[in-house]
């Protein structure tokens, strides 16, 4: 048994590092992940001129495994840090249980203020739990039917589901009655939009402040988050009141396994704008209805945007987002304040 290093990865590593990754996945997701790569790690506009924040365990000049990040940028309390998201963690069979995981997940977090992990594997969790990672998930999901014939048919045959479909109509109309009042948002407009220009500096600048936690959202960041993403396509729409901007929204349908899903993928505003969001959200819903999707979909953990979704119909469901965050410095004050965190289905990669 040799030496184990863990490193940076430099840029002669790529080609070992995938087939690495068509060993341990498959070939239909290595090449997935080739045609995302120079997106997801070069394209980033908070990579640094020393590349990709990826870390490579070796073992006498052998790949071991990697663990990929996505730098960010935080707002963190009062503050921004230097943060990551942590990803794409896999390991050679033969250097599991050797502690190689670990020794990778410590030099990742080692290189931010503040490390996240989300949407975690039980292995990943159970070894971020045991490195001292404070858990703050799950992350809460929400879900609203839409068309209740369709959901009934998928789950319960063409035949029956076609019965029970104004049984199932009824119970929806009962659970997800609607709260909110569209008259508290009357002075919003909402308009399609195709990308995020300096006015979303600005916007970031003044609604920072009212979250304990966020990743970044200026401009840059939300032009390559989503437009520039490669195997996406989203809609985009932004709330003004008066000519100023709110927030913005973005959401995605798609048909999974019979079902035509709304994804609500991001609503970001200040946290005391409840009129900004629910424009955004009803005009969202409205978009989904004309596109015939029988079910939308949501991630919220922050509290104001949580009971927004609620008012609009949306009920909570078991969440499999696992989150776990380490902080390099007394974060007590930040992580007691989760219902003012705003992470959501676009953050990390989860959306990919």
């Amino acid at each position: 048994m040799g030496r184990v290093e863990v490193a940076r990865r430099s840029p002669g590593d790529g080609e070992e590092l995938f087939r690495l990754y068509s060993e341990v996945f498959g070939t239909d997701l290595t090449d997935a992940s080739r045609r995302r790569w120079r997106w997801q790690y070069l394209e980033n506009p908070n990579t640094g001129p020393d590349g990709p924040e990826i870390w490579v365990a070796r073992e006498d000049e052998r790949v071991l495994g990697q663990y990929a990040s996505m730098p960010v940028r935080l707002w963190w309390g009062e503050r921004e840090v230097r943060s990551s998201w942590g990803m794409d963690v896999f390991l050679r069979p033969e250097a599991r249980g050797r502690g190689v995981g670990a020794r990778l997940f410590t030099a990742w977090s080692d290189h931010v203020e503040v490390a996240l992990g989300l949407g975690l594997t039980p292995s990943s969790y159970g070894l971020f739990r045991k490195l001292g990672y404070r858990d703050v998930g799950p992350v809460p999901f929400f879900r609203k039917v839409l068309d209740p014939r369709a959901v009934a048919t998928r789950r319960l045959g063409k035949a029956l589901g076609a019965l029970l479909a104004p049984v199932v109509g009824a119970a929806v109309a009962t659970l997800q009655r609607e709260r909110w009042r569209p008259e508290g948002s009357a002075d919003v407009q909402v308009q399609r939009i195709h990308g995020f220009d300096a006015e979303y500096d600005r916007l970031w600048e003044r609604a920072r402040a009212s979250y304990a936690m966020c990743v970044r959202r200026d401009a840059a960041y939300l032009q390559w988050k989503y437009v520039a993403c490669p195997h996406r396509g989203y809609a985009l729409r932004e709330a003004r009141r008066k000519g100023e901007l709110l927030g913005f929204a973005v959401s995605r349908v798609e048909d999974y396994r019979g079902l035509r899903l709304g994804w609500l993928v991001d609503v970001f505003a200040a946290t005391d704008d409840r009129g900004a969001r629910d424009a955004l959200i009803a005009d969202v819903l409205a978009s989904f209805r004309e596109k015939g999707v029988a079910r939308a979909q949501a991630f919220s953990l922050g509290a104001d945007l949580a009971a927004d979704l609620r008012r609009h119909g949306f009920l909570a469901g078991p969440s499999p987002m696992q989150f776990c965050v380490r902080s390099r410095d007394d974060s007590d004050h930040v992580i007691e304040d989760r219902g003012r965190w705003h992470v959501v289905f676009g953050d990390s990669d989860m959306d990919r």
